[in-house]
């Protein structure tokens, strides 16, 4: 099945997510709509992904060739991500920008994702500490407008 058109869960970099999933059972064929039902594993069910494809969307499973292929094992489903009750801890602030006077911080996470998060929501962290300190400053509202610090 291909993931082209799967709703991702936020933060999630779509070029990093293989392209196609699987393989599953068929349910169901319908060659006048060109459509099939397919049986998901729960892992995507909890994903609330509908179980009927357009046949552009799947294509047939062919087994990887041990020859070639040593101990290569296809998995079935692909983590889309983790459930929206896990925390994320922020490993760093990588960078600063000023935008119509409004200060926002590029955050790196433990999950591995940066984003943009404005200054209310990173003012208590300890991550802006250190990033101040790599700049010589105390408040957030003395950061430079322009450039990146220097490691």
């Amino acid at each position: 099945m291909s993931t082209a058109d799967l709703s991702l869960p936020k933060g999630r970099v779509h070029k990093l997510l293989p392209k196609f999933v699987g393989p599953f059972k068929i349910l169901d064929a319908q060659p006048s709509t060109s459509t099939y039902r397919v049986e998901l594993p729960a892992q995507l069910q909890a994903w609330n992904l509908h179980n009927q494809f357009h046949q552009s969307k799947i294509c047939p499973y062919h087994a990887n060739d041990d020859a070639l292929f040593l101990h290569r094992e296809a998995h079935m489903f692909y983590n889309y991500g983790t459930p929206d009750d896990q925390e994320w801890l922020v490993n760093e602030i990588i960078a600063h920008k000023w935008d119509m006077g409004r200060l926002s911080f590029q955050v790196h996470w433990n999950m591995g994702d940066t984003t943009w998060e404005p200054h209310e929501a990173c003012k208590d962290l300890q991550a802006l500490d250190d990033y101040l300190g790599l700049f010589g400053v105390q408040d957030p509202h003395d950061l430079p407008h322009k450039g990146k610090p220097c490691k």
